[in-house]
C-alpha cells in the first residue's frame, strides 16, 4: 500500500499537468507574439493613430519558433475608410522567414498627397493563415490653434 500513495500521487499530477502540456504543444512551431504599427522604421515607436500626411506606415511583427522558409504574408484592409467599399484589401506583401525568432517588418508608403480617412487593418498571416491583425486610423491633423 504504500507504494501505491506515490503512483497514485505521480498519476494525479500528470493529469493536473496534461492540459498545460497540450496548451504548449499547441504553441509550437512559427508564431506572431507581437504586432505594432508605426510611423518610424529607426524607433519602431507603437502607434494606432497616424495623420493623413504620414509619409509611411510600417507594420513590425516578432516572429517566434520560426523554420527557415515560412511564409509571411501581410494584406493591407481599408476596413471603414471614405470612399472605399468596407473591408478593401488595396495591398497584400509576402515575407520569407530567415529561421528563429526576429523582428519583421512591412510598410507601405501615403497613396498620393493624402492617406484617406477612416480606420484601416493589417491582417499578418503564416502559410496561409492569419494570426495577427493589427489595426489602425487616420484621422485629420490637428489645425493650429490661433492666438487670441
Amino acid at each position: 500500500m504504500t507504494l501505491f500513495r506515490p503512483i497514485a500521487a505521480l498519476s494525479l499530477i500528470s493529469l493536473l499537468a496534461a492540459p498545460a502540456l497540450a496548451q504548449q504543444a499547441q504553441q509550437a512551431g512559427p508564431r506572431i507574439d507581437t504586432a505594432i504599427s508605426s510611423d518610424s522604421k529607426e524607433t519602431m515607436a507603437e502607434k494606432t493613430s497616424f495623420a493623413q500626411t504620414t509619409p509611411k506606415i510600417f507594420v513590425f511583427y516578432m516572429m517566434a519558433d520560426a523554420v527557415k522558409g515560412t511564409r509571411v504574408k501581410a494584406a493591407w484592409i481599408a476596413e471603414k475608410v471614405d470612399g472605399y467599399d468596407p473591408n478593401n484589401k488595396f495591398d497584400e506583401s509576402n515575407a520569407t522567414s530567415p529561421g528563429g525568432t526576429y523582428w519583421g517588418a512591412f510598410s507601405y508608403p501615403r497613396p498620393g498627397a493624402a492617406w484617406p480617412l477612416g480606420q484601416y487593418r493589417v491582417d499578418l498571416s503564416i502559410d496561409g493563415k492569419v494570426v495577427k491583425s493589427v489595426k489602425f486610423k487616420i484621422e485629420k491633423a490637428d489645425e493650429p490653434k490661433k492666438p487670441s
